[in-house]
């Protein structure tokens, strides 16, 4: 499972990469000015940070860890579930909406890719869809697909 965690670090790092050089090309444009690709070159750095961080944790982590701990199986299956998810959430966005599709698209990643109760995994669907339409319609009064519902 190291190798798994280490060659993940290495692609995020790498994509990262990869997002900033492109970004810079968008033209960044200033603080008070940004450019098309200001918000892009930003995610890139936040994400070199962070897998900087993982990539020195793994590091860390090998260096004490003893040949004795339990492996646990990797479930691919979850893979196929996000990816799905995913592609369900993007072809049902304009006719279901934002909210429903983020309560559902939460909702299910929580209970099924990392099991908890039905209680938690709706409750934190709910608020994380809450949040995102906060953000997203009230702070930023983006354009998000409002749905058959209306909201």
């Amino acid at each position: 499972m190291g190798r798994v965690v280490l060659y993940c670090n290495v692609f995020w790092l790498l994509f990262s990469l990869l997002t900033c050089t492109e970004s810079y090309r968008l033209k960044l444009g200033a603080l008070t000015k940004p450019g098309p690709g200001f918000f892009p070159f930003g995610a890139g750095i936040l994400m070199l940070g962070l897998s900087l961080i993982a990539l020195f944790q793994w590091m860390v982590k090998k260096e004490h860890s003893e040949e004795t701990t339990e492996k646990k199986p990797l479930r691919w299956w979850n893979i196929v579930i996000i990816l799905a998810a995913t592609l369900a959430y993007a072809l049902s966005l304009e006719k279901s909406g934002f909210l429903i599709n983020t309560f559902l698209l939460v909702s299910l990643l929580l209970k099924v890719v990392e099991p908890q109760t039905w209680k938690t995994s709706i409750l934190w669907g709910v608020i994380t869809a809450v949040a995102a339409n906060l953000v997203f319609n009230v702070l930023f009064r983006a354009q998000i697909p409002s749905g058959i519902l209306g909201f």
